[in-house]
This record gives C-alpha cells, structure tokens and sequence, in this order.
C-alpha cells in the first residue's frame, strides 16, 4: 500500500453503486488517472460536494495493486462562475470530453494541467466561439498533433478523425 498526494482537476465522473463514484482526474504530477471515491453519493459524505465535476481539488489516494483509492479531499476552486450558464457548461463538458478523450492515462503533462486551469479559469469572462477553437489548437500542440491553420470546422472534423467515435458534447 502506498499514499500519494496530487493536485488535479476532476474531468469525468461514473457512478458505480449507491454511495461510490468512478473518477478521471486530471493531475498535475500524473497525468490523468482514476480514483476510485468510496461513499461519496451518501447523503452523509463530507466529500461529495469537493468531487464536483470541473472543481480543482488537492486529494490524497492511497494505492493498492492497480487501484487507486480516494482518502482526503481539499477543494481549490469550484469554477462557479463557469457553471452558471447554460453556454458555459456546455464549454465546459467540452474541455472535459477533450482532455479525457485526447490524452492517455498516467502520461504526465504539466502543460495541458496548467492549459486546462486557465480554461476553466477564464471561461465565463470569453464568450466567444474563437476561445474554444484556441482551446482545441493549444490542447492539439501540446499532444504533438499539430494544427496548422484550420477553422472551426476543418478543427472539429481533424478531432473527430482522431478519435474512435464523434465527441458527445459538440457545442450547443
């Protein structure tokens, strides 16, 4: 058994029973990695409201085999001011989709976390369709795919060939 201590933003979440969740991390030391957050979905968790999709947290897991176990949570920033509107959150679930779809599991990458943490950070202040096309090109760069100069819809089409099927949360 090993303890381990990260800083990350949570990108994905699944519930697994009634009171567990399933969730992608995207850490600052690691990379993206799951952890795995026992009784959170209880109404008595004192954690359930830190795991919040999009919040930036500093947690502690510890690791047994392959399983990485959620202990302690501390929330840095819930992102509320991103959550408020509709378009936001579809921004959003989109920044997300991309950096769980995009990257690979325990590939460590200080520059898409920090990316991620200036999106999320600056959402709710750009209300335009050019920030997410200069999200996708940064995200792109930093995994050595390239993205010479395409628009939104030649960008949108190159994702979508790199992945295995079609993004789910296009843009509303």
């Amino acid at each position: 058994m090993k303890f381990q201590k990260y800083t990350g933003i949570i990108i994905n979440r699944r519930a697994v029973s009634d009171a567990d969740r399933f969730l992608t991390i995207y850490t600052a030391e690691q990379g993206k990695i799951s952890v795995y957050a026992r009784g959170v979905r209880s109404v008595k968790s004192k954690r359930g409201s830190q795991i919040d999709l999009f919040s930036q947290i500093k947690f502690e897991v510890v690791e047994k085999g392959e399983r990485r176990t959620l202990t302690h949570v501390e929330l840095l920033n819930d992102h509320r001011d991103s959550k408020t509107e509709l378009k936001d959150i579809s921004r959003l679930f989109q920044i997300g989709e991309l950096v769980d779809r995009l990257t690979a599991e325990e590939e460590p990458g200080i520059e898409i976390y920090e990316l991620l943490v200036t999106a999320l950070g600056h959402l709710s202040h750009f209300d335009t369709p050019e920030y997410m096309q200069r999200f996708k090109k940064k995200l792109l760069s930093h995994l050595g795919y390239g993205t010479q100069d395409l628009d939104q819809v030649a960008l949108d089409n190159y994702i979508d060939s790199l992945l295995d099927r079609p993004l789910h949360t296009k843009s509303l």
